[in-house]
């Protein structure tokens, strides 16, 4: 039985142009790689590398299959034979080589296969994380064999094809192999869309409207689906549908073009503490997209009073804390259902009150209102009359409440939806603490596990960890325990290691080179990865499918060893010539998105920086707004020197002008969509570093000379950004544009122009 119409290769699809460009030489260079190396290794071979992610087992044959030819009398060649459960992995496959999709085998002509066997030996020894999307593609004379346990283990597979597949004129041919396949990590965050790092401000909403932000995040999917990328960091913070006309329809199409493609967007907001909504900093200047619930009772119109909270910061007690509160949890969870029944997300990250560590944990704990007490009377952390039995409780209610939404478009919480339980307690690699710390931590979240009993798509958040005391890995251990209790429940890591504008704003991010220190966990978010870091992008996808770098990777020999590494990587301080040198992977990624001239280019522009640490602006956001409130702020932190800070900005000015110049050398080898934004944004980073530098100057020394240079130089700035077009929204922020005019005010006004 036919499902769709003969479709000619020339056919229109988003994802064609992009695995066009994956069609590369070199299959038997890039198969005599070696399997892994180490930052003490030998460089890394040069060849290009034809798939990406870097498949598990390759066996490569002579010859190759001919799929399909187009000739004067039409299109001949192959058909896909398949049942309805491979859905895109069909479509996307008969849409490249036009060819129809059928239920039964035809005679005569190659054939492209797809179908499950949840008994797949090669299969059998995986674990629950792998077995999900694990593959095998067989390529002989007769065809394409795909063979999947699961119907995400066939899109995965589909991109394979798509990127091994050798066009010739009118030719598609495909080598003679056996691919057999699987992820090193279940859910591979490998993009992070937001600026503002994991809270808001869309990265790919560029001012220009609706409909060309809605085609461009389409686009950055169907580069997810390339190279395997199944979770990305989507929005937040908050659970307010109408934060923005048409928000819950636009978001939706995205969630359901998304999952179509085997991909979980992620939402993020609060379960109680709403830190964003009283916290003053650049991060939370916006404040929380929902409501904001304070802890009354009777809620909602009894009076207000204290509960959990933050030691030092008593306001933090009355922001919907209270556990014991059932018509406060209530309307917490109304506000969600609303959420997810309109959005229909893949993720939701719910963040409690921010106490990371054991110990602000226990203090928070201990700041309990008296019902609290009365319902948990233990002052433990693990305890199952403590606050392991109180949350526990908790995230039971919401899993369970959201368990039961569906929608009229085939959306089923209960299958669909994975939370993410954040807080209290997400421990900090550097948190100090005696010497069972880790150990403690672990007993917490165990108890709380069985507690909250047996649940599909639960996971428990936490930060990037490295060493255990007695040298073993922290994650390995505690998903080792959480799997001796038997619920089901994983772990999620959300790694700030720069390039996340929270701790760096480093566009040539490896940080995801420390990412098997989280083997074990469920789900991993290397929370960088956005506008101008695709290249980063296809790293850290390459990272948590692999397992490593196209067989490199760090491996510290101690905890000190591991901190320090990482903090240098967070900063954009690290940049080992194995992966970074001419030729090297990075090269060949930048080569690969965009070509061998421009790609070449851009790569260039991507390393002007060095191991400095101060790249090219090239967003404004946190880069420039952050250092705008330092210049309003009534001091500053000891040892701080105007001196030191204008002459950094004089550096990252120049170093933004030598990626611009590559860019443009890019762009005119290029008419990609990116290229041109990367250029347009260095060339408005150029003119606020600028600003920046001149600002700072005359925190050093007033002179009339330099605030003349500064209102020219800002007058310049705004007729650049206006020259761009008026800024339309889709983002209730803008993006990054969002902020640009804003920012150019505000210089303005702290410099009395």
């Amino acid at each position: 039985m036919k499902r769709n119409v003969f479709l000619l290769p020339t056919a229109s699809l988003r994802l064609i142009p992009l695995v066009t460009k994956l069609f590369i030489a070199g299959i038997v260079a890039w198969f005599a790689m070696p399997a892994r190396c180490d930052s003490s290794a030998p460089a890394l071979q040069t060849q290009a590398i034809l798939v990406l992610p870097t498949p598990k087992q390759v066996q490569l044959r002579a010859g190759r299959v001919l799929l399909t030819r187009r000739e004067s009398t039409g299109q001949r060649g192959c058909c896909i034979v398949a049942g309805p459960e491979a859905g895109f992995a069909a479509e996307v496959l008969a849409q490249r080589l036009g060819a129809p999709i059928t239920t039964t085998r035809p005679s005569g002509n190659p054939v492209v296969t797809l179908r499950l066997d949840s008994v797949a030996s090669f299969a059998a020894k995986l674990d629950r994380d792998a077995r999900a999307e694990a593959y095998r593609l067989e390529v002989n004379k007769a065809g394409v064999e795909i063979i999947a346990v699961e119907p995400e283990g066939l899109l995965r597979a589909a991109a394979t094809l798509l990127q091994i597949l050798q066009v010739e004129k009118d030719a598609v041919f495909v080598p003679e192999l056996t691919i057999t396949d699987w992820p090193a990590v279940r859910y591979r965050c490998a993009s992070d869309w937001l600026i503002n790092a994991e809270i808001n401000r869309w990265s790919y909403d560029w001012g220009d409207g609706r409909q060309a932000c809605l085609a461009r995040i389409k686009r950055k999917l169907d580069l997810c689906f390339a190279y395997k990328i199944n979770q990305v960091w989507f929005d937040g913070f908050g659970w307010d549908t109408q934060r923005s006309e048409g928000y819950a329809d636009f978001v939706r199409e995205c969630t359901g073009y998304a999952r179509q493609r085997g991909i979980k967007l992620t939402f993020a907001g609060y379960g109680g503490g709403y830190g964003t909504s009283y916290q003053k900093s650049e991060l939370y200047r916006y404040g929380y997209f929902g409501k904001t619930l304070v802890n009354r009772r009777p809620y909602p119109d009894g009076a207000e009073y204290l509960c959990r909270g933050m030691k030092q910061i008593e306001q933090s007690r009355r922001y919907g804390t209270c556990l014991s509160n059932e018509a406060l949890q209530q309307a917490k969870l109304e506000e969600m259902k609303r959420f997810v029944a309109a959005v229909e997300p893949g993720f939701l990250y719910i963040h409690d009150i921010d106490t990371g560590t054991y110990a602000a944990s226990q203090s928070s704990w201990l700041m309990r209102c008296d019902e609290c007490r009365k319902r948990w009377p233990s002052d433990e952390l693990t305890d199952p009359r403590g606050q392991a039995g109180a949350m526990a409780d908790w995230y039971r209610q919401i899993r369970r409440t959201l368990d039961s939404i569906t929608t009229p478009r085939g959306y089923r919480a209960a299958r669909d939806l994975t939370l993410i339980f954040t807080s209290p307690l997400y421990t900090e690699y550097y948190e100090k603490g005696p010497l069972d710390l880790w150990q403690r931590e672990t007993d917490y979240f165990c108890l709380m596990s069985r507690l909250l009993g047996p649940a599909a798509g639960v996971e428990f958040g936490l930060r990037e960890q490295f060493y255990r005391p007695d040298g073993g890995r922290k994650i390995a251990h505690l998903r080792a325990a959480l799997d001796q209790v038997g619920a089901g429940h994983g772990i999620y890591v959300i790694a700030f290691g720069g390039g996340d504008h929270y701790l760096s704003d480093d566009l040539a991010n490896i940080s995801g080179a420390m990412a098997h220190f989280y083997d074990g966990a469920e789900a991993v978010c290397l929370s960088n990865g956005g506008v101008h870091e695709e290249p980063v992008q296809v790293l850290n996808a390459e990272q948590l499918w692999a397992g490593s770098l196209a067989g490199y990777h760090e491996n510290p020999p101690d905890e000190a060893s591991a901190q320090n590494l990482f903090r240098r990587m967070a900063a954009g301080k690290y940049r080992p010539a194995a992966l970074f040198g001419p030729g090297r992977f990075f090269d060949q990624i930048c080569r690969r998105l965009w070509g061998e001239t421009a790609g070449r280019a851009m790569f260039d522009a991507y390393m002007t920086a060095g191991e400095t640490g101060e790249g090219p602006v090239s967003r404004v956001w946190w880069t420039v707004t952050k250092e705008v409130a330092r210049l309003q702020a009534t001091s500053t932190p000891k040892g701080f020197r105007w001196e030191d800070e204008h002459a950094r900005w004089l550096r990252r000015l120049a170093t933004t002008e030598q990626a611009l110049a590559h860019a443009r050398r890019a762009a005119a080898m290029s008419d990609d969509e990116d290229i041109r934004w990367f250029a347009r944004c260095l060339l408005v980073g150029t003119h606020f570093s600028k600003c920046m530098a001149l600002s700072v100057q005359l925190r050093v020394r007033e002179e009339a000379a330099t605030r003349a240079q500064l209102a020219k130089a800002l007058t310049e700035l705004e007729s650049q950004v206006a020259a761009g077009g008026g800024l339309v929204k889709t983002d209730p922020l803008g993006g990054d544009p969002g902020c640009w005019m804003e920012t150019i005010a505000n210089l303005r006004k702290l410099n009395g122009l």
